[in-house]
């Protein structure tokens, strides 16, 4: 968790100087610094990559064995969320929609409409499985949230 709180520092401060200094940054050395800039912002990716990751292998490691419970902040500055994903296949889908009238633009399905829609049905449609998935999110002040951890 500590080097994802450095890399948004780190980030977060070369946003910074290259909002107050523009101009005279890309006189001066602009090539090197979107370059610096960029491997940060990549580091920082792969590395809030990996808290997730890690978030969600605690989270799973700590779910009984019927799938229940499990610990919703397995690691300082994480949370994770659990919701439900639909899976199906976009052709019956269409097919619904058109025949029921509903989140169809000239035939096309609208996902985000159809996906609402059957969420507030008492029972989805056959070709619609509601399947729970784990999400992790990563605080976004997260050197508050390590105040104090493994000091």
């Amino acid at each position: 968790q500590r080097a994802v709180v450095e890399l948004r520092e780190d980030v977060a401060g070369l946003r910074q100087v290259k909002k107050d200094s523009y101009e005279q940054w890309l006189a001066d050395s602009a090539q090197k610094f979107l370059i610096e800039l960029g491997r940060k912002e990549e580091d920082l990716a792969h590395a809030e990559t990996a808290l997730r990751d890690a978030a969600l292998g605690e989270y799973e490691a700590s779910r009984e064995p019927d799938g229940t419970g499990g610990n919703k902040h397995p690691i300082p500055g994480t949370e994770i969320k659990v919701g439900v994903v639909l899976v199906y296949e976009a052709e019956p889908a269409l097919a619904w929609a058109l025949e029921h009238k509903q989140a169809v633009r000239p035939a096309s399905l609208v996902a985000k409409e159809f996906e609402n829609i059957v969420r507030a049905m008492a029972e989805a449609p056959d070709f619609v499985t509601m399947k729970e998935e784990a999400k992790a999110n990563l605080a976004s002040d997260m050197a508050k949230c390590l105040e104090g951890v493994g000091e």
